[in-house]
């Protein structure tokens, strides 16, 4: 499975690789294929239209990544003082955001 997330979520033991990538990588792995949204908030979810190209639905599904499933995670570069600011309201720049790859080895 792929997945967008806004957060490098490792929730179960495994060995996971996580990478930066530019802009236009996080693009073509985007129309590579089909991908599930598990990003929670709208300032991100702005960010990646913006950024990106793509919409990007809300979701707070849970996501227990399987070995070979891969995620391009769109997240803050730093922890928020005021976690408000990531559902809208203010608007955060692009140096604000990193973008990287999470792959599940095993």
């Amino acid at each position: 499975m792929r997945y967008l997330m806004n957060s490098a979520v490792i929730p179960e033991p495994g060995t996971y690789h996580y990478r930066i990538i530019p802009a236009g990588a996080a693009r073509l792995w985007l129309m590579a294929g089909p991908w599930h949204s598990r990003v929670v908030y709208g300032e991100t979810a702005r960010y990646i239209q913006r950024k990106l190209g793509v919409q990007c639905p809300l979701s707070r599904v849970v996501t227990r990544m399987k070995p070979g499933d891969e995620a391009l995670v769109v997240r803050l570069k730093y922890r928020a003082q005021d976690p408000s600011i990531k559902q809208g309201g203010q608007d955060l720049r692009d140096e604000d955001f990193e973008i990287g790859l999470l792959e599940r080895i095993e």
